[in-house]
């Protein structure tokens, strides 16, 4: 595996748009900035109703000359993407830290944010590191439990930590550092200007020096006035943007970590499993525990009620050890009402969505050809190593939670509200996880802990098991999505073909996006007005990176008793591999290599850099064995760039998989703090892209969850990973960090289903890809 350097490449430049636009009355419209939220406003239906009226008065060349200058239209994405919402929502809470310097002039950093194996912990280290002239290993990291005065500045989510860190917590540690050298000039006697720090030592010309712990007690809580400090130069860098390790790895190997059930906060805190229904919704007609409760072991058995007041969805059995748990669970004789999908399957579900799926835009059968297709991605579950768990303790009108949690604030909300307490009487303690994909937004296991807890009046320690967590859990949600594009394979006016409409109408099953920003009012928000929130989403993430004229980007929803969750990179996992699909069947429309047509039509000078990164060291183009190809895929979100070039074999044998043999992934993500821990990310999120393209999903049959376990959810293992992945970072080329941990899967994933359409002549439409072959 290589990591390299290139030199810097220049960026695209806000461009004026001087064409005219039509209008839905015929009118000329005002022309517009390309990159300005004013271009949302008119997109949509106006559009529509502007093509429509565009189409009924062409008729002849000089007409088209007029599409041939079409300008492309702006999404909200490119002026105001979901990084933006989420730094404008968190920036007023973001510079409430606790950077302790201890007695033994070590220093202990509370990270207000969530660890689930991505490396954030290292990186945050490494920052404060930097700014405090410490070593990495000076510092004791933890991670802060739910502060509700942080509000939206406590959520790990939308690949926006490190974006969201990077400015507050350099400066917060900067001025931290600043009162230390200004309390050595005074004690040493000379000017601040001549103190120098270096390894929790300050110290004056002559080598005097005074430890950091005799000089300031370092900082805790809010600190508005770091706002004004003065961060190290990158010049000056000595510690970011260098190769470190992860600080756990070893005792994450040697099994030293403390999980949620590892823990002994609690001593009295006793095993608890529960007894689920047979399908999604079901809950409890009457239940015999007489056999279970004489079992040894076995403590108490209780209903689980699906809210407060609700019909109990499950019986808890609570006992000495999971291993008893399991078996009294196993001889409860329980008696279930249907559920509330029982006569729903994927297909009454596609059928639905299609039904409510609106149409593309119509297109211009005299002048243009259009390509078109549906594609449909399943259910998928997140299926983290570690499952869901908590600990609880709640008695005497107090709760007490340890967890694993990516929205603590309103995780603490919400048991507050179904307990009936104040939040203030909630503690929430974040614990670190293996692993999340978006699964730990949600805290079901908390909120369930917590009422079990409150129920049998004694601390529990609640665990989902993996068919649980699979069946009953939460999933990305399945979804159609239907793209076409109408172009013209020579333009009227001369040269290469051009691009006219490229409309995306995507139907999927209600996401749930009732954690909000991450703390009680959003979340509170996200639950009444699910519509509001889930298209904020969406078009805060979505964008045609290419310059394809007239393009609407428009989402439908449903609701359907299948819980739901974001999955690693939220819509754009299912939408980028779509759309990249489409791109590359119309460069081979309009008789142009899939490279040159993408240079030629990307609209960001970024995204073509990282896509020639690949092309260059993929060596695209080459000369491949029968049967093999080579394909794209680039994304454009959280202000950072992805492209791969992947490479695909394929067998005559049907029994036999295809198989990526080759990933090159190159990413420009603004500035990189520590390559090794991005590295790996990188790679996490290409083989959670094999898995989604080519192995793996989640089937519903009336009403059950098929899948139970890692046997049959057969996400990629070893064998089914490349034997060569080259990573590569572009140079620094701005100061804020953009976001990085799910940019690659979605480049990663289209570049995969178009190696397989290439070596194949397959159209891939339906994923995985195992499953489903669609003749081209």
């Amino acid at each position: 595996m290589t990591m390299t350097t290139r030199s810097p490449e220049s960026h695209a430049e806000t461009e004026d748009i001087g064409d005219d636009l039509p209008s839905p009355t015929g009118v000329l419209a005002t022309p517009v900035e390309r990159r300005s939220l004013i271009g949302y406003a008119i997109k949509g239906s106006a559009l529509a109703v502007a093509l429509t009226v565009g189409v009924d008065r062409v008729t002849g060349d000089d007409d088209a000359e007029a599409l041939d200058l079409l300008p492309p239209i702006p999404e909200l994405a490119d002026a105001l993407d979901l990084t933006d919402l989420l730094l404008l929502s968190g920036d007023p809470f973001y510079y409430d830290y606790l950077i302790r310097i201890e007695a033994d002039n070590r220093v202990r950093f509370e990270l207000p944010r969530m660890e689930v194996g991505q490396g954030i912990i290292t990186a945050a280290v490494m920052i404060v590191a930097e700014e405090l002239d410490v070593a990495v290993d000076m510092i004791d990291p933890s991670l802060s439990p739910a502060e509700i005065r942080r509000l939206t500045g406590q959520i790990t989510g939308g690949s926006h930590s490190i974006s969201s860190l990077w400015d507050p917590l350099r400066k917060v540690t900067a001025a931290l550092r600043q009162m230390i050298v200004l309390a050595a000039a005074q004690q040493l006697g000379v000017p601040a200007g001549q103190i120098t720090t270096q390894d929790g030592f300050a110290s004056a010309p002559d080598g005097r020096s005074i430890r950091y712990a005799d000089l300031s007690n370092g900082v805790e809580g809010r600190n508005d006035l770091a706002r004004l400090a003065v961060p190290k130069d990158p010049s000056d860098y000595r510690v970011v943007g260098q190769p470190t390790a992860r600080l756990d790895a070893r005792d994450i190997v040697t099994g030293k970590v403390q999980y949620a059930m590892d823990l002994d906060v609690v001593p009295d805190a006793m095993p608890t499993v529960v007894a689920r229904p047979p399908t999604l919704g079901g809950t409890v007609a009457s239940y015999d525990d007489a056999v279970a409760r004489s079992l040894p072991g076995v403590i108490d058995v209780v209903e689980v009620p699906i809210d407060v007041e609700g019909a109990s969805s499950g019986v808890a059995v609570i006992a000495r050890s999971f291993g008893e748990a399991f078996r009294g669970r196993d001889a409860l004789e329980i008696v279930w009402n249907g559920g509330t999908a029982d006569d729903l399957s994927d297909d009454d579900i596609i059928d639905d969505l299609r039904r409510i799926n609106l149409p593309t835009l119509p297109s211009i059968p005299l002048l243009t050809k259009k390509i078109s297709g549906e594609f449909i991605f399943p259910y998928m579950a997140h299926a983290p190593m570690e499952t869901m768990t908590a600990i609880a303790d709640v008695s005497d009108g107090r709760a007490r939670v340890w967890t694993g949690v990516k929205t603590p604030v309103a995780a603490q909300a919400k048991i507050a509200r179904d307990l009936g307490i104040l939040p203030t009487s909630v503690e929430v303690n974040v614990v670190k996880t293996g692993g999340s994909f978006g699964r730990r937004l949600f805290f079901d296991a908390a909120v369930e802990a917590a009422r079990i807890s409150s129920i049998a009046g004694r601390p529990i320690k609640l665990m989902f098991t993996r068919q649980e967590d699979m069946k009953f859990g939460r999933a990305r949600p399945l979804s159609i999505h239907n793209v076409q594009a109408t172009y013209r394979t020579r333009s009227l006016l001369g040269g290469k073909g051009k691009v006219f409409t490229f409309d995306h109408r995507a139907a999927t099953p209600e996401l749930d996006l009732r954690h909000g920003f991450g703390e009680g009012i959003t979340a509170l928000g996200g639950e009444l007005v699910p519509f509001g929130f889930s298209q904020t989403i969406w078009h805060s993430t979505q964008l045609v990176q290419y310059d394809f004229g007239l393009t609407t980007l428009l989402l439908n929803e449903k609701k359907f008793p299948v819980a739901t969750s974001s999955w690693r990179g939220i819509y754009s996992g299912t939408a980028v591999v779509a759309n990249e699909v489409i791109v590359d069947e119309l460069a081979r429309a309009m008789g142009e290599d899939e490279y040159d047509f993408r240079m030629r039509t990307l609209d960001d000078e970024r995204t073509k850099a990282v896509l020639a990164k690949v092309a260059e060291l993929g060596d695209w183009g080459r000369s491949m064995p029968a049967g093999s190809a080579q394909g794209f895929g680039v994304h454009n979100e959280y202000k950072s760039r992805a492209a791969v070039l992947c490479e695909l074999q394929t067998s005559p044998d049907p029994d036999v998989d295809a198989r990526v043999t080759k990933l090159v992934v190159a990413l420009d993500v603004s500035r990189v703090v520590n390559p090794t821990g991005l590295e790996a990310q990188v790679i996490g999120a290409a083989t959670d892209a094999i898995s989604s393209i080519l192995r793996t999903g989640l089937h519903l049959d009336n009403g059950a969850i098929r899948e139970s376990s890692f046997g049959d959810f057969e996400i990629a293992q070893m064998k089914h990973t490349p034997p060569e992945i080259v990573v590569h970072f572009m140079p620094a080329n701005g100061d804020r960090p953009g976001g990085a941990g799910e940019l690659a899967l979605p480049a990663a994933a289209a570049a995969i289903a178009n190696a397989f359409a290439r070596a194949t002549g397959i159209k891939p439409r339906r994923f995985p890809l195992r499953d489903f072959h669609q003749e081209g």
